[in-house]
């Protein structure tokens, strides 16, 4: 039973992990304007949003995602 829920408690926090990278990425393109929609102005590029690559690597998104408030 421990081992059950050792195993359920890492895939929550995995999957936490990814969306949070997920949003960061969202977050950091929206910060430098990388989504910009031609034709609607104050709405961002939603295809753009879900496929752009701010940061070098999965990590720095985590670490931002993660730590990004306390850095200012």
């Amino acid at each position: 039973m421990r081992n059950l829920l050792i195993i359920v408690l890492a895939a929550g926090l995995a999957f936490s992990c990814h969306r949070l990278v997920l949003v960061e990425n969202q977050r950091y393109a929206l910060l430098l304007g990388m989504c910009r929609n031609q034709s609607a102005p104050l709405l961002p590029d939603i295809q753009c949003l879900n496929t752009v690559e701010t940061r070098t690597s999965w990590t720095w998104h985590l670490f931002y995602g993660l730590f990004g408030t306390l850095l200012g």
